[in-house]
């Protein structure tokens, strides 16, 4: 194994599936701990960019976690304001600043739904 055999590897982990003019799948490789993939999309509203999860992270939580526990959205709540992310009617939202910066937002998106999936490191069991 050398460097150039890792850098290989890299080549395509990412990529960006067309799902209509306006939103885009990114393919990420990354999974919740059941294995099932974390999906992600980007979307152009208006000239306005956003990740968007869908929903999933906060379905795959409602399977862990009482969402309704005042400790578990006090949790939700700073994990999400480290990142500046928002939830919108259940998605986890980023909003696409500039392409620049594009490639560390999505990584960011990326931390950010495993540390709220994996909140139950900080309770004494998953509810």
């Amino acid at each position: 194994m050398t460097i150039m055999d890792l850098n290989k590897s890299l080549v395509g982990t990412l990529s960006l599936s067309p799902i209509s003019t306006n939103e885009w799948e990114i393919n990420s490789g990354a999974t919740f701990q059941n294995g099932d993939e974390i999906k992600i999309y980007l979307v152009n509203d208006k000239n306005n960019w956003y990740l968007t999860d869908k929903k999933a992270t906060l379905k795959y939580m409602n399977e862990m976690y009482d969402l309704k526990a005042a400790d578990v959205k006090s949790c939700i709540s700073a994990v999400i304001k480290i990142y500046g992310f928002t939830i919108k009617a259940g998605s986890l939202v980023a909003n696409v600043i500039d392409e620049v910066q594009f490639s560390t937002l999505l990584f960011n998106y990326i931390m950010c739904i495993g540390q709220l999936t994996n909140m139950y490191v900080f309770f004494d069991k998953p509810e």
